[in-house]
């Protein structure tokens, strides 16, 4: 019964999951680092899973953190009528969408607020800078550590940045690799319970915007 006992408290010790917990130096050292290394990258493949009032969006494209403008195929799950799938591509200030390749593109400008899709297009052109974040800034702000996790073979650590200025009061976090690398994001955008998820897959070729984008 006493050896039964110790076996049970040693599973229930390894199974234990840490508690969230403030960054260390080394961590926000790696945190501060994130946007910085994603415009090393220059173009980056990424995937996205977008909730949203009309359903799931999933996109499936390539982000350039350096001139700011990104191109996905955009598809609706669930949906396969005209309308719930397409292409498109935009910049800090506009985006344009199209049917198909040969169809001709809309373009409108990127709403501050009230769009699921906005949000995430204008989040994905934010994750690259010419430079580091402030770590020490980061060390004295609300984010943390959240736990050790894996993405396919890949071992990360997830984190939570700091209490984005809006009204959603919501907080991004981020899946890095050893090399501090950004794997994945999961955001809240809009009144959406259900974040939007973003996967980071390697370099890409380099975007080319259509002219009323300025490329």
């Amino acid at each position: 019964m006493k050896k039964a006992l110790a076996l049970l408290l040693v599973l229930t010790a390894c199974s234990a999951t840490p508690d969230p917990r403030p960054l260390s130096i080394p961590e926000a050292e790696r945190l501060a680092l994130v946007r910085f290394s994603n415009y090393t990258t220059g173009v980056s493949a990424f995937t996205a899973s977008v909730p949203s009032p009309g359903g799931k969006l999933l996109l499936d494209g390539r982000v350039d953190f350096v001139h700011h403008h990104g191109y996905a195929g955009m598809r609706t799950d669930g949906r396969s009528d005209e309308f719930s799938q397409g292409l498109v591509q935009w910049n800090l200030r506009r985006m344009a969408f199209a049917t198909a390749p040969s169809a001709d593109w809309q373009v409108r400008d990127l709403q501050e607020r009230g769009s699921e899709l906005d949000g995430a297009l204008r989040l994905l052109l934010n994750l690259g800078a010419d430079r580091p974040e402030n770590a020490q800034l980061l060390l004295q702000s609300s984010a943390r550590w959240l736990r050790a996790d894996r993405i396919g073979d890949t071992a990360v650590d997830v984190f939570e940045g700091p209490r984005q200025k809006d009204a959603t009061d919501s907080r991004l976090r981020y899946w890095l690799d050893p090399d501090g690398k950004l794997r994945r994001l999961e955001a809240k955008l809009g009144a959406q319970e259900e974040p939007a998820v973003f996967d980071f897959t390697g370099p890409a070729r380099p975007v080319q915007l259509i002219p009323q984008l300025g490329g």
